[in-house]
């Protein structure tokens, strides 16, 4: 990717972030499409592999939510049995 096409995409997303900061949120949100919509026309295949690879991320992500989720419930066991018992 040349140059100029790096500065324009990350200058237009980091003054986006700022619009959006700053209280601009409608200009900080066009701004940082702009970035984000260059951004991607650069990295077509990138893209395309990402969205290839998606149905793979999220059912590993639910796999790791579940498990945080029983977790959560044999603490929450742990805790009721221990104060329960004292």
């Amino acid at each position: 990717m040349a140059i100029w096409k790096r500065a324009v995409i990350f200058s237009s997303l980091g003054a986006g972030v700022a619009l959006f900061v700053s209280g601009r949120r409608a200009a900080g949100v066009a701004l940082a499409g702009v970035g984000i919509g260059g951004l991607v026309y650069e990295n077509r295949e990138v893209l395309g592999k990402l969205a290839s690879d998606v149905p793979q991320f999220v059912e590993k992500t639910s796999q790791v939510a579940q498990m945080v989720a029983a977790v959560g419930l044999r603490l929450m066991e742990a805790r009721r049995s221990s104060a329960g018992a004292a």
